[in-house]
């Protein structure tokens, strides 16, 4: 990962490249998790860290054992974000200090209700009105692939030149026919 997050002003702004970079390690996505934190915002498309969360549930994510949980809690207008992992026999380890989004509980509920399949491998598992669980077994984990990058290639983009850009020649010629 590059560490240059800049481009990063909202959560909106996360884009896949940036995921993939940053479940390589620990380091790199605690960085991007944090930085998410900081510019985070209501109505700016926090909800998207879950693409980061659905990531490490993958096997794009080696540095990670056991099972996975992210408990998402309601924090007064913030929402409380802790990952961890269970080793069995009873061992959690927590993977990164809590993190705090400013933006409602709501949000994350809202997004993972609407579009599911987004948070794949990751369960739902509600635990009440308060907080959220998302989950994902070693077993999953280990077997789930991450998605396949999308892209549009430059070939099959169309953009249509603005009328300014079209010699007034042009111009007239689109221009016939359209008159009263």
């Amino acid at each position: 990962m590059s560490g240059d997050l800049s481009h990063i002003k909202t959560c909106l702004d996360l884009q896949e490249q940036d995921v993939v970079e940053a479940v390589a390690t620990r380091e790199t996505t605690r960085t991007l998790l944090s930085h998410l934190s900081e510019v985070s915002a209501p109505n700016t498309g926090v909800a998207k860290v879950i693409l980061v969360f659905a990531r490490l549930a993958t096997r794009a994510c080696d540095w990670l054992d056991g099972d996975l949980a992210i408990e998402l809690r309601a924090d007064g207008d913030a929402t409380t974000i802790e990952v961890s992992t269970d080793l069995g026999g009873g061992l959690r380890e927590r993977v990164f200090a809590p993190l705090s989004f400013k933006a409602p509980l709501a949000e994350f509920t809202r997004a993972v209700d609407r579009v599911p399949h987004m948070i794949a491998p990751l369960s739902v598992q509600p635990k009440g009105a308060r907080a959220l669980l998302l989950a994902a077994s070693q077993a999953v984990r280990l077997t789930s692939i991450p998605p396949a990058p999308i892209e549009i290639s430059a070939d099959s983009l169309f953009v249509r030149p603005s009328p300014a850009a079209v010699p007034r020649e042009a111009n007239d010629d689109l221009d016939s026919g359209w008159e009263d």
